[in-house]
């Protein structure tokens, strides 16, 4: 009879996990020289043409969104600066003493 469990060595459990890179660009890339090959040698379909053509305004539309997304938080912090400094130079224009005035109206 065994005792296995009187003498039991605590291991690590192994796991044949190796994870995996998966690099967008490299492949876009390659889907791009894949593509140019076919064009220089006459093998593009008109399927083929056509969904590239398709890949390549999606990508345009995504591009047009992130750059829409950028402009408007620009827009947004330079309208919050402008009245910021707007109520700074109001108070220094018109001195410090009615801010307590104001901050009690506003709460």
């Amino acid at each position: 009879m065994k005792f296995r469990f009187l003498n039991n060595t605590l291991e690590n459990k192994r796991f044949g996990y190796s994870p995996r890179y998966y690099d967008d660009r490299k492949e876009a890339l390659a889907q791009k020289r894949e593509y140019y090959e076919k064009v220089k040698s006459g093998e593009l379909s008109d399927d083929e043409r056509r969904s590239k053509f398709r890949d390549t305004l999606k990508g345009e539309l995504t591009r047009g969104e992130y750059r829409q997304g950028q402009n408007r938080s620009a827009n947004i912090r330079v309208l919050l600066l402008i009245v910021v400094l707007t109520a700074l130079g109001y108070f220094i224009f018109n001195g410090l003493d009615d801010v307590d005035a104001i901050v009690n109206n506003l709460w």
